[in-house]
């Protein structure tokens, strides 16, 4: 009933379609109402059809992409059937008459593997032991890039190494694009070429960058509205980018969310010049240069700060750039690769974070050892909007801490609204320090618990835990090594 009145009252309000979209087995019954109700679902389903291909994670739907491309094949226009069929490719068009819709003209999302499974699924049967076959399949190939460029308004691409020029009607296709994923080692004017046609992009993947690329500094630059951009560089091609380096810093007005993943390709200083940034996210594997200046960034507007990955930066650099950062910052999530070298660096850390600038805190990762114990109580009645909370244990050097302590003050000092708890480290848990810290939580939120796998979880542990799922206490509980990779809290970690 509810989809009935959805599609009803559609584009009543800005969740509508939301909605449609997350709920395609309703979509796929509303196509077999009557045709009105097809109108309206056609276009939702297109937009992005092909992230429907497996309806469940245990579910493999074998009869997806013949679906598909039967529908993609039925768009082909007269001349290309023909084309096709005197290219000996008879088989692929067969039982694709004329559609009842133009469902490649609703596509919003098209990448190089969605087109080579196009290409592949329906003609591997037919073209088996066909020496003739990757000229057919180029043919095949060509002939889809041209039916979407001349017939989609592309929001979201990931640019193929065939130039696209040749397509009609490229650049309309691709006016309104959105998104654009590519590599730094594609041609230089092709990316020049996207410039001239595309100036509404708000978020760009480079992966992987590994030179620089004038072309592509200047689609960056000549971008009226970029707020995203993610560059996977590798370590082994350490090159610092000054073109492209050039190009953020020239966006600096609008950029919002950055990405860095392997080698910090750029220089900290374009960094430090990014004063709009509310997200940044590390996942560095190599050396960044110039260490110091980085830790003197300054970010009035951050919000999110990821470190994912870097064993090489110290701790006390990080430290210095959140204590930089002017109290917008609501989230701090580390993970245990760079840890503090002694107590002194936890109290620090636990100091800067209990100043009222950080009341906005909502998610934070802290180290704890007993001999921080009043900074971390401090802490805890400081950030009373805390929600979710990662402790890591200290020192790291494979002796288990006894969590008596910490879980006594957590029990005490919890701010009302947390919700997701992570004790992640070498622990030891004994079954009656779970129950009592259990008990202490019967009247507070329920609990989202995450632990971390060295902690050793005998029979007497299960048994609690499903106790107080039954009591409605736990809401969640898992083994987790690494936090960002759980599936529940994907929400937290997915803010793009």
């Amino acid at each position: 009933m509810h989809v009935i009145n959805t599609l009803t009252n559609i584009g009543s309000n800005a969740g509508t379609e939301m909605y449609l979209v997350e709920n395609a087995c309703s979509l796929y019954s509303c196509l077999l109402v009557n045709k009105q109700w097809a109108t309206v679902t056609v276009p939702i389903l297109w937009t992005n059809p092909w992230k429907y291909e497996k309806p469940s994670k245990d579910e493999i739907d074998e009869t997806f992409w013949p679906l598909i491309i039967k529908a993609v094949y039925s768009c082909f226009s007269p001349d290309t059937k023909d084309l096709l069929k005197k290219n000996g490719l008879d088989l692929i068009l067969e039982g694709c008459v004329t559609p009842i819709f133009n469902y490649v003209r609703f596509c919003q999302h098209l990448s190089p593997e969605i087109i080579d499974q196009l290409t592949h699924e329906r003609s591997f049967n037919e073209s088996r032991g066909d020496i003739y076959r990757p000229f057919r399949d180029q043919l095949v190939e060509q002939e889809l890039y041209k039916l979407f460029m001349s017939s989609s308004s592309l929001r979201h691409l990931v640019l193929p190494k065939v130039p696209l020029s040749y397509c009609p009607g490229f650049g309309l296709c691709l006016q309104k694009l959105r998104e654009l994923v590519c590599r730094s080692d594609q041609p230089v004017d092709l990316f020049y070429g996207l410039a001239q046609i595309c100036r509404g992009i708000q978020g760009i993947i480079v992966d992987p960058c590994i030179d620089d690329n004038a072309g592509l500094a200047a689609l960056i630059e000549f971008q009226s509205n970029l707020k995203y951009l993610e560059i996977h560089a590798p370590e082994a091609r350490a090159v610092e980018c000054s073109l492209i380096s050039q190009a953020i810093v020239s966006q600096a007005h609008s950029l919002i969310y950055i990405h860095f993943q392997g080698f910090l390709c750029i220089h900290p200083s374009t960094l430090a010049s990014l004063s709009n940034l509310k997200t940044l996210k590390l996942f560095m594997s190599g050396h960044i240069t110039n260490i110091q200046q980085f830790a003197s960034s300054t970010f009035p507007k951050l919000e999110v700060l990821d470190i994912f990955w870097d064993e090489h930066t110290p701790f006390d650099i990080f430290t210095m750039l959140i204590r930089n950062t002017k109290g917008s910052l609501k989230r701090i999530y580390w993970n245990t690769d760079c840890p503090p070298k002694d107590s002194e660096d936890i109290r620090y850390y636990l100091n800067i974070l209990t100043h009222n600038a950080f009341s906005n805190l909502t998610f934070v990762t802290v180290w704890w050892t007993e001999d921080v114990n009043q900074e971390f109580e401090k802490f805890l009645r400081s950030c009373t909007n805390l929600q979710a909370l990662k402790i890591c244990s200290f020192p790291l050097d494979g002796i288990p801490q006894a969590i008596t302590k910490l879980l006594q003050i957590l029990s005490k000092y919890t701010p009302p609204g947390l919700n997701v708890l992570d004790i992640d480290g070498d622990w030891i848990l004994t079954p009656d320090h779970l129950q009592k810290f259990l008990e202490s939580w019967e009247k507070k939120q329920r609990l989202s618990l995450f632990i971390s796998p060295k902690i050793t979880l005998l029979e007497e542990h299960k048994h609690l835990i499903n106790l107080y799922r039954e009591m409605g206490v736990l809401k969640h509980f898992q083994d987790a090594e690494f936090l960002d990779e759980v599936e529940y809290l994907k929400d937290i970690f997915d803010l793009c």
